[in-house]
């Protein structure tokens, strides 16, 4: 069973579920170029994009769970797309930056989706992707519950995001939050990749 039917159900009360979890770190890591294009992926109700929106030109969500996208659209500056992270409905080059926040693991095909996101990147961008850092218990117990709930989630190490980025033509870091058992993988486009 996918994860869609969830996020169908919870899309109301995600927001106020997470408000806990502060897009405010991501800045640094994203570093979104004024009037630039953004890309939040997996993004759902738009939570994170709605903190960078003014630093974009262009602010669009991408999701597969239109539920978590209708909360989107009562969102000002937000474009929601319906779209699989594996099948994205943009050309190559579309985006200036990408997030990927808590939803990796909710993807069908991890590898796939960061090719797929590595793809609409322009040469020069950015992909920032954050996770749960599964090497930490806490992770550990919140990755068995939502695999106990049907959930298909699949927790990568940083080590194996940095991997699949690099091994979709980009350069990445990672980085660590101990305290929040969070981390960031940061990837980048050279300028001449095509």
């Amino acid at each position: 069973m996918g994860s869609n039917w969830l996020f169908e159900h919870i899309a109301p009360f995600y927001d106020a579920a997470t408000r806990f979890l502060d897009p405010a770190p991501l800045r640094d890591y994203l570093d979104p170029p004024t009037g630039g294009r953004l890309l939040d992926l997996g993004g759902g109700t738009g939570r994170v994009a709605f903190a960078f929106r003014e630093m974009a030109g262009l602010t669009i969500v991408a999701d597969a769970a239109w539920g978590m996208l209708q909360v989107a659209r009562q969102r000002p500056k937000l474009i929601p797309v319906q779209a699989l992270a594996e099948r994205l409905p943009f050309a190559d080059g579309a985006f200036d930056r990408i997030v990927i926040v808590d939803a990796l693991h909710h993807f069908i095909d991890a590898a796939a989706a960061i090719q797929e996101a590595a793809r609409v990147l322009r040469p020069g961008g950015r992909l920032v992707i954050e996770e749960p850092d599964i090497r930490r218990w806490p992770v550990k117990g919140i990755a068995l519950l939502e695999r106990l709930i049907g959930l298909r989630s699949r927790f990568l190490s940083g080590e194996r995001i940095r991997e699949l980025m690099e091994t979709a033509g980009l350069s990445a870091q990672e980085s660590v939050d101990r305290r929040s058992f969070r981390l960031w993988v940061v990837g980048h486009k050279e300028e001449n990749a095509r």
